[in-house]
C-alpha cells in the first residue's frame, strides 16, 4: 500500500488541532498528505457526537466511502467512536476505530495489525506542526483536554473520557511549538480546548500564566485567539486576563463564553454550576474594560422541562447584554447523557422557539454592529467568505469586516460603510502587503504602529 493519507474532519476546533496532529505524525513518518480521498490510500475520519445530525452525516460518509473504495485503509477517530462504536462498525466494517486520545499515537497504529485501539488517557507530549502550504496563516494548537464540568446534556464526556479531569500541555512546550510557527509565517494562534479557562488546572499554572509568557517570548506580529471558556472557570482568572488583553494588542478582544440558557431552573437541571445573574456578572466586568469586545455565547433552545417562560428568560438575558453573536442550537437528544431520559420538548416547540430566538438574535446582533460604521479598524485578513464574493478581515475584537480585495495574512485597515447581523461591510484604506499604503495613521489604540 502506497502511503497517501487524508483527513476528513467534523466538529469543533479542537478536532481540527487533533487533526493537525495526525497530519503531522503521518508526515514524518514519510506519509503524503493529500486533499482529496480519491488519491489517498489511507483515510482518517475525525469524528463528532455533540448533535444527531452530525452523527448521522458521519456514518452515511463512512458507508458511502466503504462501499466506494473497499481497497482503501479508513481510520475513524474522535468522539464518536465512544459513542457508537457499533454504528460505525456497521457502516463500514473494515474501518480502523481508535477512540481520541489516540491521535498522538497515530504513527504507531497505522503499522499495527488490529481494528481497534482504545485509549482512556492521552499522553499530552505531541503537538501538530505548523505547515504553512496547508495552515495558511494559521496556526490552531491545543492546550488541554477534559471539562471539570459533568453536564446533563454533553455527550463529549463520554467521547473524550474528560469530565472532572482536566489534562494541559506543558506551557513551555506550547510556547515553543507556536514560536516556531510565528517564525515560519503564522499570524494567528488559535488556542482551543475543551475548556481553555481550566488550563494548567492539573499542572499548577493557568491560562493567564501560559498568555503571559507565551507574549513575552514571541515577538512579531501576530493575534491570538481564545477558545471556548466556561463561566466558573473563567471566573476564576478573568481579572488577570483583562489586563493581559489591555496591556498586549495581540490577544483579541474575543470572548467565547457559553451560557446554553437564561433560566436558573434550566441551568440546574442542565448541572451547570453557575446562574445568570453569574453569567451576567461575567459580561458586565467584560463591558466594562472593553466595551468594543466580541462576546459569543451558545444557547440551546428545547431542553428537556423547558417552558416559554424558560425560553423567554434566554431570549430576554441576551437582547439585555447585547450580545454579540449567539452559537443557537435545538436540543439534540444524545445517548448515555442524563438529558436524554428527562421529558423531552416536542420537536415542533423546538423549532418554533428556535425560529423566534434567531429572528431576535440577528437584530441584537446588528445593533451591536451598527455603530462600528463610521469608523476605522484594523485586523488581519483571515479567510475567503462563503460565497467567494469577498475578503473577511477579522478586526482587533474578532468582528468579521467584509472587503473586496486583500492579501490572507496581511494587517489591514478599513473604514466601516455598512453593517448587517452577522459582518461588518468596510473599505479597504491600508494593507502592509497590498502596496495600498495611503499616507493614514495606521495605528491601533496602544500606539503599536502597523504599517512601520
Amino acid at each position: 500500500m502506497d502511503n497517501k493519507f487524508t483527513v476528513v474532519t467534523f466538529g469543533c476546533w479542537l478536532n481540527k488541532a487533533d487533526s493537525d496532529l495526525v497530519i503531522t505524525k503521518l508526515k514524518l513518518l514519510g506519509w503524503e498528505y493529500v486533499e482529496d480521498i480519491d488519491s489517498a490510500d489511507t483515510i482518517v475520519i475525525n469524528t463528532c457526537a455533540v448533535r444527531e445530525e452530525a452523527e448521522r452525516n458521519e456514518l452515511k460518509l463512512l458507508a458511502e466511502l466503504s462501499k466506494k473504495y473497499p481497497s482503501k485503509r479508513i481510520i475513524v477517530t474522535g468522539c464518536l467512536t465512544r459513542v457508537r462504536p457499533a454504528a460505525i462498525r456497521e457502516s463500514s466494517p473494515n474501518a480502523v476505530i481508535v477512540t481520541s486520545h489516540g491521535v498522538e499515537s497515530i504513527d504507531e497504529i497505522v503499522g499495527g495489525g488490529d481494528n481497534v485501539y482504545v485509549y482512556d488517557d492521552r499522553p499530552m507530549k505531541y503537538l501538530p506542526n505548523y505547515y504553512p502550504e496547508l495552515h495558511g496563516h494559521r496556526y490552531v494548537v491545543p492546550i488541554q483536554v477534559g471539562c471539570l464540568g459533568n453536564c446533563s446534556f454533553c455527550v463529549t464526556k463520554i467521547g473524550r473520557m474528560g469530565f472532572g479531569k482536566v489534562r494541559s500541555y506543558d506551557k513551555h512546550d506550547l510556547i515553543n511549538a507556536i514560536k516556531r510557527a510565528v517564525n515560519s509565517g503564522a499570524r494567528e494562534v488559535y488556542l482551543t480546548g475543551q475548556e481553555i479557562s481550566a488550563y494548567g488546572r492539573d499542572k499548577g499554572y493557568d491560562l493567564v500564566d501560559l498568555l503571559e509568557e507565551l507574549l513575552r517570548e514571541i515577538d512579531g506580529r501576530f493575534m491570538v485567539r481564545l477558545g471556548m471558556m466556561e463561566p466558573l472557570e473563567l471566573s476564576r482568572i478573568l481579572d488577570g486576563l483583562l489586563d493581559i488583553v489591555k496591556s498586549d494588542w495581540r490577544v483579541y478582544r474575543f470572548f467565547h463564553i457559553p451560557v446554553q440558557s437564561g433560566s436558573d431552573r434550566i441551568l440546574t437541571l442542565m448541572k451547570r454550576k453557575y446562574s445568570a445573574s453569574f453569567f451576567r456578572d461575567i459580561v458586565t466586568r467584560i463591558r466594562r474594560v472593553f466595551p468594543d469586545a466580541t462576546i459569543v455565547t451558545d444557547v440551546i433552545v428545547g431542553f428537556p422541562g423547558e417552558t416559554d417562560d424558560d425560553f423567554w428568560a434566554s431570549v430576554r438575558l441576551i437582547e439585555e447584554l447585547g450580545i454579540d453573536k449567539v452559537n443557537l442550537a435545538r436540543y439534540s437528544r444524545r445517548p448515555f447523557t442524563e438529558a436524554a431520559y428527562m421529558e423531552q420538548v416536542p420537536e415542533q416547540v423546538k423549532k418554533e422557539r428556535s425560529k423566534v430566538a434567531t429572528e431576535i438574535f440577528s437584530k441584537v446582533s446588528l445593533e451591536r454592529n451598527k455603530p462600528f460604521i463610521g469608523r476605522e479598524m484594523w485586523g488581519i485578513a483571515s479567510e475567503v467568505d462563503f460565497r467567494g464574493e469577498n475578503y473577511i478581515v477579522r478586526s482587533y475584537n474578532y468582528k468579521p469586516i467584509a472587503v473586496k480585495r486583500v492579501d490572507i495574512g496581511a494587517f489591514v485597515k478599513a473604514r466601516i460603510i455598512d453593517a448587517t447581523p452577522h459582518r461588518l461591510i468596510g473599505e479597504l484604506l491600508a494593507s502592509e502587503e497590498l502596496g495600498i499604503r495611503y499616507r493614514v495613521d495606521f495605528r491601533i489604540s496602544e500606539g503599536l504602529d502597523l504599517m512601520s
